[in-house]
């Protein structure tokens, strides 16, 4: 609501004499003040309304290379065997570590690392990582098994998505496992990556 004029005294005075005519006391200033307090909710209204909503900023596409460096300890595994064939097992093993990121960037440093993997002895062997950020962001990822000695394991993998500020990423690389223990590996893992273009999004500097 806009006033156009102001309000002299004079004015004031007159509605005043001619609520005194009207209403009690008490009443015409109950009135008033109720009126006076709806006004003044309208003007924060409009003012509210008037103020421009900020604009979320847009993350642009970001894409880097990585290297990681991982410890993993193996929680269960088990293991069933199939009559098909002689020696013939089916093994599912769970691990749990943490990598860094070996460059000093801040793509996946410091974040937990999780692998489930299945071996189908004698015909394949692969399965899925999972990376988790301290803030609750994620990265999946499957690999394949390429090469088998004694105690080493080499393969590749492939990023399959994410959550968080890694919605959409993609990429591949290459990893290599040392067998340390009997329930400890060190894993390298050496990549790239590319995470689309969002809005509102907060996002790790790959330069950093």
């Amino acid at each position: 609501m806009e006033i156009t004029r102001p309000i002299d005294a004079l004015e004031i005075q007159k509605w005043r004499s001619l609520l005194d005519d009207v209403y009690p006391q008490p009443i015409w200033e109950e009135t008033m003040r109720y009126h006076l307090h709806s006004l003044w909710i309208s003007g924060c209204v409009v003012l509210a309304l008037a103020v421009p909503t900020a604009a979320v900023p847009a993350a642009a596409e970001e894409a880097g290379q990585w290297f990681g460096r991982a410890v993993l300890v193996a929680l269960s595994s088990k293991s069933v065997k199939v009559e098909d064939r002689a020696d013939h097992t089916v093994s599912v093993t769970e691990y749990d570590g943490a990598v860094f990121n070996a460059d000093g960037k801040t793509f996946l440093d410091k974040a937990r690392y999780q692998v489930v993997d299945l071996t189908d002895a004698g015909t394949s062997s692969g399965g899925h990582k999972t990376f988790t950020e301290a803030d609750g962001s994620k990265v999946f990822a499957k690999y394949v098994l390429k090469d088998a000695k004694p105690k080493e394991f080499r393969g590749t993998f492939e990023f399959t998505g994410g959550r968080g500020k890694y919605a959409g990423i993609t990429g591949r690389g290459e990893y290599h496992v040392v067998l340390v223990s009997d329930t400890a590996l060190w894993d390298e893992l050496r990549g790239e990556y590319k995470i689309p273009a969002t809005v509102g999004s907060s996002r790790p500097d790959p330069t950093r």
